[in-house]
């Protein structure tokens, strides 16, 4: 009973500045509670107002607990990641962070906090049910829906080979792949690479146009070509049915996501031995060491 009540003496001394939420707590319900202020809220002036001091906020906070950014080639004042505070709105999910952009615009980078960072994978385990995503990073990084829901607010992402880079000694992670942004048919080569770092306290999130054409790749030129066509002859033959032949329409519909992956993987396995890699692991690399001088 007297240790009880000593250390409920010992408690009730603490500093209140002890029972504080964190800066991170505090950001994080800031955010969610601008979510619920904004949730199917009306498109007028005032409100497109009160949009743009909560985004403000928002970032005034991300940047005092994200703290000073310094890359070289890319501007010293970051913008807040979000797109979205409506969940009704397309761009509504997106990673905490701030954007920072290269002077030529070819290339940002997405900072945040490791802790940000993981809260927001935990919490988009479930965000699009059909897809969850894995909760550790590194499988993550291997999803192209991962990158759509992280840094994409208009296109998805598809993914189509890892780059080989070496991790630098203040990293804990390092991971880049080949991608491209598409609304509708998934391109033929991929134009974007995307470099992800993870140190103790922070990740960055690099995205940047590939130094040289990675592609084409004539044996996935003719490898899709050939499955383009199976899918094409298929569903003409469900559209004559008038999709009153479940078999075939399920069969058309197969051919088709064979057909639209069949560039990606081939790359993924024939891009190595290209005479265009080296130079893409090269810019790779390069960017990396800008991220060391952070």
């Amino acid at each position: 009973m007297k240790c009880a009540l000593i250390a409920g003496l010992a408690l009730l001394a603490m500093p209140m500045s002890a029972w504080a939420a964190s800066p991170q707590e505090d950001y994080l319900a800031a955010r969610d509670a601008y979510i619920k202020q904004f949730a199917h809220s009306a498109q007028d002036d005032a409100t497109f107002k009160a949009y743009e001091r909560a985004l403000a906020d928002l970032q005034a906070r991300l940047g005092r607990i994200i703290g000073p950014v310094r890359i070289s080639g890319f501007a010293g004042d970051g913008k807040i990641s979000l797109d979205a505070l409506d969940q009704d709105d397309e761009g509504f999910g997106l990673l905490d962070g701030l954007v920072y952009r290269s002077a030529d615009e070819k290339a940002q980078v997405l900072v945040t906090t490791a802790g940000l960072f993981d809260k927001w994978l935990k919490a988009h385990a479930s965000f699009w049910p059909e897809s969850p995503l894995p909760p550790d990073m590194g499988a993550a990084l291997k999803r192209d829906d991962f990158y759509t829901q992280a840094i994409n607010d208009d296109a998805a992402v598809v993914t189509y080979a890892e780059v080989p880079i070496a991790r630098p000694a203040w990293a804990t992670l390092a991971f880049a792949v080949l991608d491209a942004r598409t609304q509708d048919a998934v391109p033929p080569v991929p134009d974007e690479m995307i470099i992800t770092v993870r140190s103790a306290d922070r990740v960055f999130i690099l995205s940047t146009k590939t130094a040289v054409a990675a592609g084409p790749i004539a044996a996935c030129d003719a490898l899709h070509a050939r499955l383009a066509a199976q899918a094409q002859a298929a569903s003409d033959a469900d559209r004559a049915a008038d999709g009153k032949d479940a078999a075939l329409h399920a069969k058309a519909e197969q051919l088709a996501r064979t057909a639209d992956r069949a560039y990606p993987d081939c790359f993924a396995k024939e891009a190595r031995h290209a005479a265009f890699f080296p130079a893409l692991v090269k810019q790779a690399q390069e960017l990396i060491e800008l991220l060391s001088t952070k």
